[in-house]
């Protein structure tokens, strides 16, 4: 008889979040937030409260001690960079969860940093409208390491980490929702 073997944590982030990842990317990309600059300071402003849900996650010791380079993995600097360039103010201030619980904040690493991978094909659709890695969209921009390689490491780092996958599902799909309150709240 063999054992039953547990499911690699990003395996089971996938497949458990894939519904409510594609009606998200289909939902924004319905709403061409990449056609013209005025729409995309829209995905900016939605970006920016993101962001600012996972900003405390990237200085978390615990989860630094699991994640090579958690630090420099923070896009949100980047993102205010994208916001300056474009004079979008910063906006209002929400209530943002404080996740303390090492698995529900992987849960949420993993969308937030997965996103980096679909990153690629946004940044290529704004540079139809004059943005770039290097101006306006420089939070879309590969990791230093490249985009494969971050996430290789990222997926490793927390495939091998002792999370209860159940609570980190769970906060993945909580993310996930949160990103639709975003944009709804920003988009009407």
């Amino acid at each position: 008889m063999s054992e039953l073997q547990e499911p690699l944590l990003t395996s089971a982030l996938r497949n458990r979040t894939k519904s409510v990842h594609g009606k998200l990317d289909e939902h924004l990309m319905g709403l061409g937030l990449f056609s013209d600059k005025e729409k995309y300071k829209q995905f900016l402003t939605i970006q920016y409260y993101i962001h600012l849900d996972a900003d405390h996650l990237y200085s978390n010791s615990q989860l630094a001690a699991m994640i090579p380079n958690l630090k420099l993995r923070n896009r949100f600097n980047k993102l205010k960079e994208d916001m300056a360039d474009l004079n979008v103010p910063t906006p209002a201030p929400i209530h943002t969860p404080v996740i303390t619980n090492t698995s529900s904040a992987i849960g949420t690493l993993y969308v937030v940093e997965g996103s980096k991978l679909g990153a690629k094909y946004l940044l290529h659709s704004v540079g139809t409208i004059g943005l770039s890695d290097q101006y306006g969209a420089r939070h879309l921009g590969a990791d230093d390491e490249g985009r494969g390689v971050s996430w290789r490491s990222f997926q490793a780092a927390i495939d091998t980490a002792p999370i209860d996958i159940s609570v980190a599902v769970h906060a993945a799909e909580q993310a996930f929702n949160r990103v639709f309150t975003h944009v709804h709240n920003v988009t009407g």
